[in-house]
């Protein structure tokens, strides 16, 4: 799989019947920042779709806020299940799962994450939103100050293009099997 690849998000049916969302992006960060961007508290909001009340560095509850968003039931509780320092990071947000696989290539760092979830329409929605996120991700690891991509503030950077985009692309390419 070459570069430009890796960067597209690809779809798969689940065994289950659910649909796991696939990026991946190679960062030019060691394993170690990488980590402290994915589960440290006070980073997370900087570039990921939501706040939390603790690091998510070990496994328990945790309450997800989304940013940016307007409603009042914007919480919601999820749960660390898995936390393998620095390499897995596994949780519930709601009904969906999402896993962090990181492997380090030197002082680079290659970022797998799967987002675990029911409802099929939604995958134009997490793409976009999730492309989003991770070039937060990417620009807050190399130092830049980033505004915040998510939520209501996605639309001004692009979402509704990258949704269109994603939406014509899993109707036409389908998806594969996990």
């Amino acid at each position: 799989m070459n570069a430009n690849e890796r960067c597209l998000p690809r779809l798969n049916r689940a065994s289950d019947g659910e649909w796991t969302l696939v990026l991946e992006r190679e960062l030019a960060h060691p394993i170690e920042d990488v980590w402290a961007a994915l589960t440290e508290a006070d980073q997370l909001p900087a570039w990921a779709p939501f706040a939390v009340d603790r690091n998510l560095d070990s496994a328990g509850p945790v309450a997800l806020s989304h940013v940016n968003h307007e409603q009042e039931d914007a919480t919601r509780q999820g749960e660390v299940l898995l936390a393998e320092a620095p390499r897995l990071l596994v949780f519930r947000w709601g009904s969906d799962t999402l896993r962090w696989e990181l492997t380090s290539d030197g002082s680079r760092t290659v970022l797998v994450l799967r987002h675990l979830f029911a409802d099929r329409g939604m995958a134009p929605s997490y793409a976009a939103g999730w492309t989003l996120c991770l070039k937060g991700l990417t620009g807050t690891l190399d130092g830049k100050p980033m505004p915040s991509m998510a939520g209501s503030q996605a639309v001004r950077y692009g979402w509704q293009e990258l949704h269109d985009e994603f939406k014509q692309r899993f109707e036409t390419s389908g998806p594969k099997a996990d």
